[in-house]
């Protein structure tokens, strides 16, 4: 990245790709982006997280991203000529960074970064697409946040930008930021683009054998298998949410597949055991996120409609970013079939709120 004498230096530490969405498109929102004499403003990422240690992962999807930012760069030379992906935190170029974006100002990954670079000028911009942290457990920010109380950060300069109104027992101390929506969608639109090419295994493998006539069902599974004995979820949960679907959303076994979609962090042999069920699809193997994922598939079947079931924060990022409809999953599965729960009720209370946070945002 050149080392320029004009225009703001922006830091965007980030978990993935649909968070770099949300979090490009912030920029908008920030007057600094805007400074700098004609310059485009210099933004360096660096990806944060479980990623970097898995070597290959990492790798994958960097190279994904720089596609992403090749076409960036060419789109728009003016907001984005300078974007650049940094490999690892030893090759960040030196300060002063002006600007910090997060998506989680408590992920240790992501606040030892600007802490160690002197960043005191920090944006924190949700998860996926505005889910906000108020603190690291959903519980410990009911009080604080009914309260409205401000959150101490000696010597930092705070500001958010969020998507959705956030729910009154878990807000932020100031009213947040509006992202761009035109910025954010446009942002979308590139990344989907230059994931067709690497999509169309998965796409190919979600069409295959459905009824063109019924709707396309995806089952976005939480990272929850670890919770489990045996780090597996029993089938038994994924029979019980089944029901729920047919009983109240039309499912339908005899003509429908629901196609699972694990979570990034699942166990290597899937979260749930081997099942054969003839109405079940098992995880297609792709490293496309949820969301890009089912815009090709809008794409690819114009007017059928796509249903998104699940318990994650790619609902929301669905929700916003596609004309998916979503469906939140019941919890009493979960707790009827993880005696786990029952001894830590606590952990179980902390899953509700936050689905329930979710669900509200996505107006569900």
């Amino acid at each position: 990245m050149s080392e320029l004498n004009s225009g703001p230096r922006v830091l965007v530490l980030s978990g993935g790709l649909i968070h770099l969405v949300h979090q490009l498109a912030a920029l908008e929102a920030l007057d600094e982006f805007h400074a700098g004499g004609g310059e485009p403003p210099r933004i360096a990422v660096l990806i944060t997280g479980v990623l970097n240690r898995d070597t290959v992962a990492l790798a994958g999807l960097q190279a994904v991203i720089e596609r992403w930012f090749a076409l960036l760069r060419r789109s728009d030379p003016q907001r984005y000529g300078q974007l650049a992906l940094i490999p690892r935190e030893t090759e960040l170029p030196a300060g002063p960074w002006e600007i910090c974006l997060c998506n989680n100002q408590w992920l240790i990954g992501q606040r030892s970064v600007f802490e160690r670079h002197y960043i005191t000028n920090l944006v924190v911009c949700g998860d996926g697409l505005g889910l906000y942290y108020r603190c690291a457990r959903e519980l410990r920010a009911l009080l604080p946040s009914l309260l409205n109380r401000p959150i101490p950060e000696p010597g930092l300069r705070v500001r958010y930008v969020l998507s959705g109104r956030q729910p009154v027992w878990h807000r932020p101390p100031e009213p947040g930021l509006v992202p761009p929506v035109q910025e954010r969608a446009g942002l979308f639109a590139l990344l989907v683009n230059s994931q067709r090419q690497e999509a169309a295994d998965a796409l190919a493998y979600c069409l295959a054998g459905s009824d063109p006539g019924r709707p396309l069902w995806l089952c976005s599974v939480p990272n929850l298998a670890h919770q489990f004995p045996g780090a597996r979820i029993p089938a038994v949960v994924l029979e019980g949410w089944l029901k729920g679907l047919e009983r109240h959303h039309g499912f339908d076994r005899r003509y429908d597949r629901l196609l699972l979609i694990d979570h990034p962090k699942a166990p290597p042999g899937g979260s749930f055991a081997v099942l054969e069920r003839s109405w079940l699809g098992r995880p297609p193997r792709t490293s496309v996120p949820l969301e890009v994922l089912v815009r090709l598939l809008e794409c690819e079947c114009p007017g059928r409609p796509v249903l998104v079931a699940g318990l994650t924060s790619a609902l929301y990022g669905v929700r916003q970013l596609t004309g998916a409809s979503v469906v939140w999953l019941p919890l009493a599965p979960l707790w009827r079939w993880n005696p786990g729960y029952r001894r830590r009720p606590l952990e179980f209370l902390h899953r509700c709120l936050r689905v329930r946070r979710m669900a509200l945002l996505t107006g569900s």
